[in-house]
């Protein structure tokens, strides 16, 4: 984090000059070890050769930077874990794949046709929309959330804090959401999410789409903004809505969606907000109103039933249903798939928050994760087709740090756009690779835990548990265990082991400071557990799976394990599609320190070298003279 000194003027430095010209342009004194080598299937002749072909000259024009970093990453990957060593056929098919997975959607950019799909008009091959519920919106399979790619995660509320906004909107980062935005609409993307607590994200996508507006490539018409806004007191959100109405309002006109974020209760605040909200909504500034949740899904299916809205964001995914893992009771299973049905049967708007990441962190699989689900399917193509075709989402957020970021979310789109012409059976892919991951998890963890592991944990709400969140603590078990989740689970865990509790306090007083954001805490050695777990099929085997979970998540939260440890532990990373890291920084519980050193010192110390820079650019380079 650098001395106490340095800090110092780093500070002084920021208050003189403002935030660092040098931010965004990645490390910017990197050492010989940082450079990546070269593939070592490139030292296959026999698969070198094949590979070599599947990159013609023509693709390797067009292709991204990024996307042959991720092609040669994966295909690594495949060739030294995952068992095609000895099949440079089936490596070349591969190849060819994840370099129409980067390029099948450049018509669309160009208008030029593409003959890998002659017969299907260019509009058909856009991402299909979805009737948004009684919102009538029509909603493309896809979102563009808007809290990977902004200049920083600083408030912009916030003086002192904050950036200025004339360096932030001169800065690479509002080029970059500027072109993500361009893009997107192109593939039939527009529908763009952020909210007043993703730093300079509002204010940035706001101005993007102006000046694409003003420069005649979209219409007002022709994209839907949602931005989003914690509940409060009626002075207190008013007081937020002016903010986000300041930065909205005479760029835009009006929010199409706008969302209570993070809400768990229909209290009295939640109340308080719905009623401007719908006074808004009257004098056409908002069109129509939803909510945003990480509670649990209990307090979710509550928030659903008031039918006071017309649209909700929350996690459900095939690998965990975030902070709706577990439920008091065995009706509609467990998490939050019997929230989704419900909002479904009131024909609300339903939207998948974070499908690649806080769904399984899916742009860094495991081994055992990729190997499971096949080559056919990227964990990210298969996690949104669970999400579309078995959950029933209307649509899913996707957090763009960059254009390329839509390379593995396109092919699932692509797959959607097929089915819906006739030319595949997107069941006949998945059901497969659902198969293959039950049984994996069954062969781990029994069938009975399978079946019943995570049904019948009472809420982090029941004094019983003491704050502790039993049913996401056991789901991240089950999925390292099961799956290899290693990164995942560390970073999941790690926001439960951060919760502060004063057990001083009374109950009554320690449940008023649990998040919204992030509710729950890790298993406490000091809690009694059992009047929490008496209801569950197998109460002795969830005690000592929590247990066992925390102090394996809290040890690897503590201290990052080797590659040797993570091999005999079954938990073997497969590949990182990060190729550089996005430009507001990769923001965990155990970084939060260093993103705060970075905010206070304007990108001089603390959270640093961000952005694409020396690094990836050489990778890049070398990987282009290679093939």
């Amino acid at each position: 984090m650098g001395n106490a000194p340095s800090i110092l003027l780093a500070i002084t430095k920021r208050m003189a000059l403002g935030w660092d010209k040098n931010a965004y342009q990645g490390k910017l004194d990197p050492s010989e070890e940082d450079y990546a080598k070269l593939p070592t299937f490139m030292a296959d002749a026999a698969v070198y050769a094949v590979i070599r072909e599947a990159f013609t000259k023509e693709s390797k024009r067009l292709l991204s930077d990024e996307a042959v970093v991720k092609i040669c990453r994966q295909l690594e990957f495949w060739y030294k874990d995952g068992g095609l060593a000895s099949d440079p056929q089936a490596l070349k098919a591969l190849a060819t794949s994840l370099i129409d997975q980067s390029l099948w959607y450049y018509p669309l950019i160009t208008k030029e046709e593409n003959a890998l799909y002659e017969g299907i008009p260019i509009e058909q091959l856009k991402v299909p929309t979805r009737r948004f519920g009684k919102t009538e919106l029509q909603m493309p399979l896809l979102t563009c959330g808007g809290m990977r790619f902004q200049a920083t995660w600083a408030p912009d509320f916030i003086p002192g804090l904050r950036p200025s906004r004339k360096f932030v909107l001169n800065s690479v980062t509002q080029t970059n959401i500027k072109e993500c935005i361009r893009t997107c609409l192109a593939l039939g993307i527009n529908h763009f999410e952020t909210a007043r607590m993703y730093g300079t994200s509002e204010y940035q996508i706001v101005e993007a789409l102006h000046q694409l507006m003003m420069e005649g490539v979209c219409k007002r018409e022709d994209f839907i903004f949602q931005t989003k806004i914690i509940a409060g007191d009626e002075k207190g959100f008013r007081k937020m809505w002016k903010q986000s109405w300041d930065n909205v309002g005479e760029k835009l006109g009006y929010i199409d969606l706008f969302g209570i974020h993070a809400i768990m209760n229909y209290d009295d605040k939640t109340k308080a907000t719905l009623d401007v909200c719908e006074e808004l909504k009257e004098a056409g500034l908002i069109g129509h109103i939803g909510f945003s949740t990480h509670a649990t899904s209990e307090q979710i299916m509550k928030l659903i039933n008031t039918e006071r809205f017309e649209y909700v964001n929350l996690h459900e995914h095939f690998f965990t249903s975030y902070h709706g893992d577990g439920t008091p009771n065995s009706v509609g299973g467990q998490g939050n798939a019997a929230c989704v049905k419900r909002a479904l049967e009131l024909d609300m708007g339903v939207f998948q928050i974070s499908p690649v990441d806080k769904g399984g962190k899916l742009h860094r699989p495991s081994k055992t994760c990729c190997t499971t689900i096949g080559k056919e399917l990227t964990p990210i193509g298969f996690a949104l087709l669970y999400g579309w075709k078995k959950i029933g989402f209307h649509t899913a957020s996707i957090g763009l740090s960059k254009p390329s970021d839509l390379d593995e979310v396109m092919q699932a789109a692509k797959l959607m756009a097929l089915e819906k012409v006739g030319k595949l059976d997107l069941d006949s892919m998945l059901d497969p690779a659902i198969e293959r991951l039950e049984k994996q998890k069954e062969e781990v963890l029994g069938n009975d835990w399978k079946e019943k592991g995570l049904m019948n944990i009472p809420s982090l709400f029941s004094e019983a548990t003491d704050g502790t969140h039993i049913g996401h603590s056991l789901r991240i078990y089950d999925e390292l265990q099961s799956y290899g989740m290693y990164e995942w689970a560390v970073d999941r865990y790690a926001s439960l082991v951060s919760i502060k509790w004063d057990k001083k306090k009374s109950w009554a007083e320690r449940v008023k400071t649990i998040s919204a954001g992030n509710p729950g805490r890790a298993y406490d050695p000091e809690v009694d557990y059992s009047e929490a777990l008496k209801d569950h099929y197998n109460p002795s085997l969830a005690l000592q799976r929590l247990k066992e979970g925390h102090a394996l998540l809290k040890e690897c939260c503590e201290n990052d394990l080797s590659e040797i440890e993570l091999k005999k532990r079954g938990w073997e990373k497969a590949y990182n599609l990060t190729v550089w890291t996005e430009m507001p920084g990769e923001i965990d519980s155990r970084s939060i320190k260093l993103a705060l050193l970075g905010i206070l010192t304007g990108g001089r110390a603390g959270l640093t070298g961000t952005g694409p820079g020396k690094i990836f650019r050489e990778e890049a380079r070398q990987l282009r003279l290679a093939l």
